[in-house]
């Protein structure tokens, strides 16, 4: 059993409690509203996100469960509202091994599910208090999310982005959430331990940009039938992300000169790949990505040096090395 299946079994009743949750919150009398929507809630992931908000509230002393499913629950349809955009935005075909809905239905009703599913959000924490810190660490974090999202949408195709303004971009897009579960969390189990707090947030934005890097490296690498969408989807749509702004820094001038050339949405993809495959593997490009996202986590797990010794501390510590060494 892998380290990721033991976290799962771990908490297996409470993911079990949040699935039932994002069912019962989405529902719709309408049934074609409905199918929509549990097409893209039921189509898998991981659900990295609600096993953090459940794990972070575990560590610090939280058991009681319903306040943190549904919380959990939330953080989840953020994401998936995200995703349904996202792929709107880049015209992807496939996620997660199915058809996108802008795919299957078009971009309207794509993108008014995605709208829907914030609504669903606003329902479910209606009932909240206005002081409630959930409500302040959701804002913050939807509000970075977007400027996440439009920062990128302008800094496309812009060949000289840095590396620093690229991990600024994802600590938003990406980040912002995953730290955002864990606060989520530590404020349920413990709201008055601002150290407890502050170090799961950090814990959070550390494994969030792991995250991200991993993934950005999977996009190049990973079988495309594992990877759940077609691969090389942003060289095809001319993005720098991680491995190819480092790609981009280590090279000689003539290669870089032919890979802004590629990174153009009109160069031949078959050309296009073959270049980069073969400037990656001259320059060692995965397994340097591979060796920063590692140090990102690295650097949660010591985060939660302060924190309880507990089964909860273990699985979070195990769930940082399963970011980086997953396949997908």
């Amino acid at each position: 059993m892998s380290n990721f299946d033991q976290i799962v079994k771990l908490i297996a009743d409470d993911l079990s409690a949040v699935e039932a949750k994002l069912t019962e919150q989405t529902a719709s009398e309408y049934s074609f509203v409905d199918m929509a929507v549990q097409h893209v809630v039921e189509g898998g992931g991981k659900r990295l996100r609600p096993i953090l908000v459940v794990l972070s509230a575990k560590v610090c002393g939280y058991d009681e469960g319903r306040d943190a499913h549904t919380l959990a629950a939330v953080v989840e349809l953020i994401h998936v509202a995200s995703l349904v955009h996202d792929d709107v935005l880049d015209e992807a075909a496939i996620r997660r091994g199915r058809e996108t809905l802008q795919t299957k239905w078009g971009n309207k009703v794509a993108v008014l599910v995605g709208d829907y599913l914030h609504a669903r959000v606003l329902s479910m924490l209606v009932s909240r208090r206005s002081d409630d810190p959930a409500m302040a660490v959701l804002a913050d974090t939807t509000q970075a999310m977007c400027e996440g999202e439009v920062i990128h949408a302008y800094k496309s195709g812009d060949f000289d982005i840095s590396e620093a303004e690229y991990l600024k971009i994802i600590s938003f897009k990406t980040g912002k959430l995953i730290a955002a579960s864990c606060t989520l969390g530590a404020h349920l189990g413990n709201p008055t331990d601002t150290k407890q707090i502050e170090a799961l947030t950090v814990y959070g934005q550390q494994i969030g940009t792991a995250f991200q890097i991993v993934d950005d490296v999977l996009d190049f690498t990973e079988d495309p039938d594992k990877l759940g969408k077609n691969a090389f989807g942003d060289l095809r749509e001319g993005k720098l992300t991680f491995p190819i702004i480092y790609a981009r820094t280590v090279c000689n001038d003539d290669e870089k000169q032919l890979l802004e050339k590629v990174l153009n949405p009109n160069t031949d993809e078959t050309e296009a790949i073959t270049f980069v495959e073969s400037l990656f593997q001259r320059y060692g490009v995965e397994a340097h990505c591979l060796e920063v996202a590692q140090d990102y986590a690295d650097r949660a797990k010591a985060a939660l040096t302060g924190l309880p010794e507990t089964p909860a501390r273990i699985a979070l510590e195990q769930l940082a090395d399963y970011v980086v060494s997953r396949e997908s």
